[in-house]
């Protein structure tokens, strides 16, 4: 089942669209950054940030997908 919502996820969005969106997120850490870290260096570290924030997107849209249907279909339990 994850693996069926990562996949619709992943359909939802062009990849070079989020890209751009979580640049915005990050823009004022990253200039912070290239005013201190070598050329080189800020490239590595923009690059994780980007890959890092893919990851955690994804993995919260899947939790959430999985939330919906649990409430559509009657699985889902409230924490008490």
């Amino acid at each position: 089942m994850d693996k069926f919502l990562e996949i619709v996820y992943e359909g939802q969005f062009e990849e070079r669209k989020m890209t751009d969106k979580y640049m915005e997120f990050f823009k004022p850490t990253l200039d912070k950054l290239k005013g201190i870290l070598s050329h080189e260096l800020y490239e590595t570290i923009e690059q994780e940030f980007i890959d890092n924030s893919v990851d955690s997107n994804r993995f919260y849209a899947v939790e959430g997908m999985k939330l919906a249907i649990g409430i559509m279909d009657g699985t889902y339990i409230p924490f008490v």
